[in-house]
């Protein structure tokens, strides 16, 4: 199963950038001053160049071998999961970030004894109970 976003949602960044591109270019026509159109035209790249793929090609990918999440700029994306063969079992619980706030983690215990923390992205968050349900369904212990 490949969980990604709706296709609406990169193309709310792509509808910025072109806005932007669009103030830009009027404010050029109107010879309004030139810092002005440079801030719309860097809106513009910023929403179109970093933000739209990024959010195009964040992806999580639950087969009978792994779940394993790509997230990120899509010069330096992150991959973080892992291999279903090599887990005992998965808990849901809560750790505090930098900045002190709650967010959920997946506590994944492995055959070896070993365990990792894993914080899910807002991909992977949106589709957990999906993705709970179908680690069940292959015979891994969720709690």
């Amino acid at each position: 199963m490949i969980y990604s976003f709706p296709s609406y949602v990169p193309g709310i960044a792509i509808a910025v950038a072109v806005l932007a591109a669009s103030i830009g270019v009027l404010l050029l026509w109107r010879r309004q001053p030139l810092v002005v159109a440079l801030i719309a035209f860097g809106v513009s790249a910023v929403a179109g160049g970093l933000f739209a793929p990024m959010l195009a090609m964040d992806r999580v990918v639950l087969d009978d071998d792994k779940l394993e999440q790509t997230t990120g700029f899509w010069f330096a994306p992150t991959v973080k999961g892992f291999r279903l063969a090599e887990v005992e079992s998965i808990a849901i619980g809560t750790a505090r970030d930098r900045k002190n706030r709650k967010i959920e983690v997946w506590i994944v215990k492995g055959r070896d004894g070993q365990t990792r923390e894993i914080d899910p992205g807002d991909l992977w968050e949106m589709n957990g109970q999906d993705i709970l349900r179908r680690l069940r369904e292959k015979g891994i212990d969720v709690r």
